[in-house]
């Protein structure tokens, strides 16, 4: 846990900054010492180190060894990293992050400083596109017609340069050490993060509970091959679900920059035009999930040569298909609201997901050890299928909600400005 939880932390740090590929490398990395990990481990006889034990262990060290790597990765500049030259002292490295924000706002607003750059935007596709069409083996070609040498050239080559993805790597050299973790934070660091500390928590605590609730109704009222049907659920599930939570992570590091801005009708359209983009995400998504888990019934042969297993795993696709098909706008509106720092409406509605969710997921029980007809593996998904549907709903009307909030805050501003 202790690694788990510095994990979490660089990789929403690395996010925040918007570099996606450092916490990709480093939690890549550990997933190959944990498969190692458990071809090495599961297959031994020993209580202590065999079987499930050795799962855990093997997950164990890839947490660990991502935690190494990790510090490693921030503290450690890159060969042929540049050092800025306004540093007072050589062996401080000061690495420039790109910001998106601006650039970002006139493309998809319809300001007058946004003009050009959505003019260069689409002279370049169409050039790009020309040049695919003539010869698409060939470089592509000078579209700027400014010979190489010139100051133009050089400008737009150190722009490209500018461009280049925002890495991490090195961002705490000379600025960390391994005492460092184990400091309390002071009380002017501690008031940053208190207001986040409920909702956020809140959140987290309503989330699990869910599963919690379920895999306590399986376990305690629906018998093995019910539990053993359930595990290849669950797993095929646990599977599918980062994917669309990348779109959780991705809105949680762009749209803050967005949202902070002052308020301005190119502001209110880039929020409405993020939100629509990222609800066609996650219908994409939604779809790209759905049919995999369409596949679960060929695959569950993998896990399992029980047929009654299987015929148990078969009557909760149809339930996982509706699921999976809402999880994308789930995880895309959650971030929004995340990246709008909406934390009390979401804590608030959490809390009342912790109640809610297990309640009915018990009745569920209550039902199947009464011997009531047609109570089943099944059930309990329905139960999540319909905590699914709520959470879409509320994340929708509230991201309505709040773009309306907007756009009447903007009225009234230019109303009092008249």
């Amino acid at each position: 846990m202790p690694a788990a939880v510095v994990i979490g932390s660089a990789q929403s740090a690395c996010l925040g900054m918007k570099d996606v590929r450092s916490p990709l490398y480093v939690l890549f990395a550990a997933a190959v010492v944990n498969f190692f990990g458990d071809v090495l481990f599961v297959g031994r006889k020993g209580a202590w180190v065999g079987g499930a034990a050795g799962a855990a262990w093997a997950t164990v060290f890839s947490q660990y060894a991502a935690l190494t790597m990790f510090i490693r990765w921030l503290t450690t500049v890159g060969k042929g990293k540049k050092t800025s030259t306004t540093s007072l002292n050589k062996k401080d490295t000061v690495i420039e992050k790109v910001d998106l924000t601006n650039p970002i706002l006139e493309l998809m607003g319809e300001c007058e400083r946004g003009e050009s750059r959505r003019m260069r935007l689409r002279k370049s596709l169409k050039s790009f596109r020309s040049s695919v069409v003539k010869s698409p083996d060939s470089a592509m070609p000078n579209t700027s017609n400014t010979p190489p040498g010139t100051r133009s050239a050089r400008a737009s080559s150190a722009q490209s340069t500018s461009d280049q993805p925002f890495s991490t790597r090195g961002f705490l050299a000379g600025r960390f050490s391994v005492r460092k973790l184990f400091q309390f934070p002071t009380r002017n660091d501690a008031k940053v993060f208190q207001p986040y500390f409920i909702p956020v928590t809140t959140t987290q605590v309503g989330r699990v509970s869910s599963y919690i609730a379920m895999s306590h109704v399986v376990s305690s009222a629906l018998g093995t091959a019910s539990m053993a049907a359930n595990q290849i659920i669950v797993s095929f599930f646990y599977c599918l679900t980062p994917v669309a939570d990348s779109l959780n992570l991705t809105a949680q590091s762009f749209v803050p920059g967005i949202f902070e801005k002052k308020k301005s009708e190119e502001r209110s359209a880039a929020l409405k035009k993020t939100m629509v983009n990222f609800m066609k995400a996650g219908l994409i998504f939604g779809g790209i999930m759905s049919s995999m888990v369409g596949m679960m019934t060929k695959l569950g042969k993998f896990f399992s040569s029980d047929a009654s297993v299987l015929a148990e795993v078969a009557t909760v696709v149809p339930v996982m298909v509706g699921i999976f098909s809402v999880h994308g706008f789930i995880c895309a509106g959650e971030g929004l609201l995340l990246g709008q720092k909406d934390l009390g409406f979401l804590g608030k509605a959490y809390a009342l997901y912790f109640f809610v969710v297990p309640y009915f997921m018990l009745r569920v029980k209550k039902a199947a050890l009464s011997g009531a007809a047609n109570i089943g593996l099944k059930s309990v998904w329905k139960v999540f299928l319909a905590y699914q549907l709520v959470r879409i709903t509320l994340w929708i009307a509230r991201l309505s909600q709040l773009q309306h909030r907007t756009e009447k805050a903007l009225v009234v501003e230019e109303d009092l400005d008249q």
